[in-house]
């Protein structure tokens, strides 16, 4: 892919995306809203958005990360802790805003004493949790809602899901009808540094033959972060409360890859190989082995998985909420890599390893 086309297919995308974005209701006043966070991947998403919106947006963080960001947004230093006698507050002093987002955390001490210390001082709290708040079960099978069950705080899932999912229980019990909880999927786009999606996207744009894994009849669904930006908007304007799955419409894995094919202006050939050969040589994921960062990025063919990528936003999308084109997500987030200083890419899976699995199952007996 030559430098001019990536710049040309990004500047167009994003011309698409300002084009698309929504704009502030008929009569929907402008409304204050405080941001714990905002400066680090979704956070600075949605305070774009609302500032597009029209909004006003004060930031309260530590001014670590990105402190360069929003030069003309007021900002509130403080520190928020699990540890709640080492924290610090005091910058919110007695102030009121219309609407309240605490956009990443999952510790639930640290969440909820700032909702404590806010619930008096706004009419709308929003968080942003995850698909990984429910209960593993709940991910066996396509389809699960908002209402399905959350993972235990005392079970045995991993501390972020057990964190995200208390989260959401303390926050319902401090503010009641003042709460949204938006509930993402896997997040890509402008500002992600996870390489997940870059694997295939570098893969595919050297335009040699590669392995796609399985049939291509897996699932694979991903969430633009502008898109769930514009929603935490979407419910702000319109004072949306409850739960949300944000996980955007499921495409098969075949379309999935063929879109990466797209964005970058691949003629890469696709060499579909069913797990149980990637079984033979050791490349596939194992039984109880998450897949996140290993060979092949997106692709869950485990059964007890099914439904990870399957999970409805059809209350969302009823809800008015619109989402982008993968393509364009990927070539946000390739921008993203490109504007990284020394990015050390590392395929996991060497290209040794992969061109000596596709001899051998072009070998194989037919």
């Amino acid at each position: 892919m030559h430098r001019r086309d990536f710049l040309k297919d990004s500047l167009y995308a994003s011309a698409l995306a300002l084009a698309a974005r929504p704009v502030l209701l008929a009569g929907t006043r402008p409304k204050s809203i405080l941001v714990l966070g905002g400066t680090d991947f979704l956070g600075p998403a949605f305070v774009e958005s609302a500032l597009a919106d029209g909004h006003t947006v004060t930031l309260f963080n530590r001014g670590v990360t990105n402190p360069e960001l929003f030069p003309n947004v007021e900002k509130l230093r403080g520190f928020r802790s699990a540890n709640l006698t080492d924290q610090n507050l005091s910058a919110l002093g007695q102030r009121h805003w219309d609407a309240v987002i605490d956009v990443w955390p999952h510790d639930p001490t640290m969440i909820a004493s700032s909702a404590e210390l806010l619930k008096d001082r706004t009419q709308h709290y929003l968080y942003v949790s995850s698909i990984s708040a429910y209960d593993e079960k709940e991910l066996a099978r396509p389809n699960t809602t908002e209402d399905a069950t959350l993972a235990s705080w005392t079970g045995d899932a991993s501390e972020y899901s057990r964190g995200k999912a208390e989260s959401e229980r303390r926050l319902r019990a401090i503010l009641g009808d003042k709460l949204t909880i938006v509930r993402p999927g896997p997040i890509k786009g402008s500002r992600d540094d996870t390489p997940d999606l870059l694997i295939w996207l570098r893969r595919l744009r050297n335009g040699q033959p590669h392995i796609a894994p399985g049939d291509g009849t897996n699932y694979v669904e991903i969430v633009d972060v502008k898109d769930v930006a514009d929603f935490l908007v979407l419910a702000i304007d319109r004072s949306l409360h409850g739960t949300f799955n944000l996980t955007g419409r499921p495409i098969l894995f075949r379309e999935f890859l063929n879109t990466c094919k797209s964005a970058t202006h691949s003629d890469a050939e696709l060499i579909w190989i069913p797990e149980t050969f990637l079984h033979q040589q050791g490349i596939a994921p194992q039984p109880g082995v998450s897949n996140w960062f290993l060979n092949f990025p997106f692709w869950h063919p485990e059964p007890d998985r099914l439904g990870f990528a399957q999970i409805s936003s059809q209350k969302a999308f009823q809800a008015g909420w619109e989402t982008r084109p993968l393509r364009d997500t990927a070539l946000d987030y390739l921008m993203s890599f490109a504007s990284l200083n020394n990015y050390d890419f590392r395929d996991p899976l060497p290209a040794e390893t992969e061109e000596k699995t596709l001899e051998l199952w072009q070998s194989r007996p037919h």
